[in-house]
């Protein structure tokens, strides 16, 4: 008789937990492909804020902040229902760790409390002037000198939570897919300003009326900003041509790579220096140097092609900085002084606002109230923010906001080097620190959402090949093996065993189908 492969015998004389065991493997398929999809949507939205939120802070105000933090919310929530909730699907994704869940109760326990409607709360915490809280009719009833806009930022921080979350549980090939996103999206922030400057453009679409018409800001409200979002990302933009796995650019061969990362380097630096924001300037060169170091750090020094590449790449790059004109910003370095506003805003934060409120914190979105109780005089103008992310955060949130920084930067720390984009995000996130000392730029929805996307993933820590809950393959029981001493299959006596199996196996089938047979 002819071979029959071992298999179709093992088919034929299936068990019934055998076959129970197949119909799990492919209950388990079916739910590995749902979670596919539904992760690929998740990733999709997040890419999609991505290239979104820039293009809707072309004018700042309390109007278009509050429909950029809308849009981030109600994808966050579409991308928590897609990975996180439970449905008809299990959740795909694990749930934030206790830690996280501490964090996120710790900052709302607070906002509660600068929220909840109670007299005797305003009266010891809120920073109100005495007549106020001694008149009958405009007595406040909240911590908070404007509930709204804590609410308001609290919700982002929802959004925000869910988003570094889930990135940081991504694997590699998704997460690349949104380096790559936050790559076309300072690409065209760097090409929509020098083009739109060049032409002399005086709105930004056609919709907004730029604030400073002589210098690059991009889609955003003023340059001080938009050099915010260029010097989070400039790191990014130069090393995304070398991480392995980039979908599209790991393809490239090499001299491809180093001419894109060339470019994206002289790209994003001469719109950083057109913009003529001194604090932006500082921090993009901060964020380069912490990425060459670590970088550096993570690679064990400089080998092979990239030393000859690097140095004169960054030679170039400098040369192409300064053809384009560094006078402007020298210019304004030089007619810094201590008279300037935001200077004269932190000083008389530091010496004139009360200590109970540095303590306690005056509320989420209260600094512009607290701040006009001290406002100078000869200080004309309307601030309501105090031009430093860490001022404002400490004076609205007090003890428990320093407590919750200090984690989170503590965290950060010892996250380590342990996945090759690493030493961007560490530089992304320190030109923000920056930033964050002199400007307002962690205020904007576009920079909250690159730093949330950083931070998860420096969170997550070690890369893992698939972080989902959803049961593994079901595998098919391995046959009973028989006593008796048994012999190699390529060997004599092993092709002579497995005959002798094979007819034993093939005669009791036909006597079970032979009319009669038993």
């Amino acid at each position: 008789m002819p071979d029959m492969p071992m298999n179709s015998i093992r088919e034929t004389t299936a068990s019934p937990s055998t076959a129970q065991a197949g119909e799990s493997d492919n209950g388990s398929r079916a739910g590995n492909a749902g979670a596919g999809w539904r992760l690929d949507l998740a990733t999709i939205i997040i890419a999609g804020l991505i290239l979104l939120l820039p293009l809707m802070v072309g004018r700042r105000s309390a109007e278009s902040i509050a429909l950029a933090t809308l849009v981030l919310v109600a994808a966050s929530a579409v991308v928590a229902w897609l990975t996180l909730l439970p449905g008809r699907w299990r959740a795909i994704l694990p749930w934030p760790s206790p830690a996280w869940w501490w964090f996120a109760g710790a900052f709302t326990v607070a906002i509660l409390l600068q929220v909840l409607p109670s007299t005797s709360l305003a009266r010891w915490f809120g920073p109100y002037p005495d007549a106020m809280l001694d008149s009958p009719v405009f007595a406040p009833a909240h911590w908070s000198p404007n509930p709204s806009a804590t609410l308001l930022g609290w919700a982002s921080f929802v959004g925000l939570f869910v988003i570094a979350w889930v990135a940081g549980q991504l694997n590699r090939q998704r997460r690349m897919w949104l380096w790559l996103a936050l790559l076309a999206a300072v690409m065209f922030q760097v090409l929509y300003g020098l083009i739109a400057q060049g032409l002399g453009a005086h709105t930004v679409f056609g919709i907004w009326q730029r604030a400073h018409t002589g210098f690059v800001q991009g889609s955003f409200s003023n340059r001080n900003l938009y050099a915010g979002y260029l010097a989070a990302l400039w790191p990014l933009a130069v090393a995304i041509w070398w991480w392995p796995g980039v979908p599209l650019l790991s393809r490239l061969p090499l001299p491809l790579r180093f001419a894109g990362s060339l470019l994206a380097a002289a790209a994003v630096g001469v719109a950083l220096v057109a913009t003529a924001s001194r604090l932006g300037a500082v921090a993009g060169m901060v964020g380069a140097m912490v990425w060459l170091l670590l970088w550096r750090r993570q690679r064990g020094g400089w080998h092979g092609p990239v030393r000859w590449l690097l140095y004169p790449g960054a030679a170039v790059v400098g040369l192409i900085m300064v053809w384009y004109g560094l006078t402007p910003l020298a210019e304004r370095l030089v007619v810094t002084s201590a008279e300037e506003s935001r200077l004269l805003m932190y000083v008389t934060m530091v010496s004139d606002m009360p200590a109970s409120w540095w303590l306690s914190g005056v509320g989420l979105g209260g600094f512009e109230a607290a701040f006009r109780q001290v406002q100078p005089a000869d200080m004309v103008g309307w601030y309501d923010h105090a031009h430093s992310d860490l001022l404002q955060w400490l004076l609205e949130m007090g003890v428990v906001g320093a407590v919750l920084l200090l984690v989170v930067v503590v965290a950060v720390l010892r996250s380590g080097l342990q996945r090759s984009e690493q030493p961007a995000l560490y530089a992304g996130l320190a030109a923000l620190c920056v930033v964050g000392l002199g400007d307002f730029s962690w205020h904007m929805p576009a920079t909250q959402l690159v730093a949330a996307l950083f931070l998860g993933t420096l969170l997550a820590g070690r890369e893992r090949p698939e972080r989902t809950q959803l049961p593994a393959l079901a595998k098919r029981p391995a046959p009973a093996r028989k006593s008796g001493r048994s012999h190699p299959v390529g060997s004599a006596k092993g092709r002579s065993q497995g005959t002798h199996r094979l007819q034993a196996v093939t005669g009791q089938t036909a006597r079970a189908t032979r009319p009669g047979g038993g």
